[in-house]
């Protein structure tokens, strides 16, 4: 008999975004005069502009062409990844260094899954939940023991702290989730706090999965869009 992945069971509740939509719904539908901002899911909520719109239809036209037929293409369209490289991160990166997918969340499940069960996990508080359902998932925590799940170590990120972690909660060796601009404080990490950071990850032996998903909302110079323009940072090994 073919069985379940058994640490399905240790989540302790669906998704949390199917069920934030779920209140959202029922609450519009008992207070239908009042206007509901949205928080939960980063969908989108207005139509695509036009000069995007355009240049995905486009693109789709070209897609009809023999000239413009692409195929599949392993780690995105070359195009696409040098315009990364050269745009969004100055050259700082070559185009062998980005790669194409389906989105930050399913990656980061995959990297989860690229360490496997028996790697340590210290993720920020709050945090976005795929960070500890993906480490649940993969069998790197244990079930829900009332305010947590076992094996993960929680790193409280709250108004008295600066929304910035005790870098020395991090246990050796861990993997260390970590999201700046934060979902959901919305808190942005310094220099010097990466810089931290960083030190601390090399020097306990730990690899930072940096998530900067929001980071093209910074607008302050000072402010780091990347963990590498901390230098160091290259240096994360196993």
């Amino acid at each position: 008999m073919i069985k379940r992945n058994p640490n399905t069971a240790n989540l302790k509740a669906g998704y949390l975004f199917p069920e934030i939509a779920r209140r959202r719904r029922e609450y519009a539908a008992s207070h239908p005069d009042v206007k509901i901002i949205s928080l939960g899911v980063g969908n989108t909520t207005e139509p695509i502009l036009p000069h995007i719109n355009s240049g995905l239809i486009e693109g789709a036209k070209k897609l009809g062409t023999a000239g413009g037929y692409s195929g599949y293409q392993d780690e995105g369209l070359p195009l696409l990844r040098e315009k990364i490289s050269s745009v969004f991160y100055g050259g700082k990166f070559s185009i062998d260094e980005i790669f194409i997918s389906d989105g930050a969340k399913c990656d980061i499940g995959r990297l989860q899954i690229l360490f496997g069960s028996r790697v340590r996990i210290a993720v920020q508080d709050p945090s976005y939940p795929v960070y500890v359902d993906g480490s649940v998932l993969a069998g790197a925590a244990g079930g829900w023991e009332g305010n947590g799940y076992a094996g993960i170590t929680y790193l409280p990120c709250t108004e008295e702290n600066g929304f910035f972690p005790d870098l020395d909660l991090i246990p050796r060796d861990s993997l260390i989730y970590f999201c700046s601009p934060n979902n959901p404080t919305g808190a942005a990490a310094g220099r010097s706090q990466l810089a931290a950071l960083v030190e601390t990850a090399v020097s306990k032996g730990c690899i930072i999965i940096f998530d900067a998903a929001y980071s093209e909302f910074i607008r302050d110079p000072l402010l780091p869009k990347t963990i590498y323009e901390i230098d160091g940072a290259r240096n994360l090994r196993n």
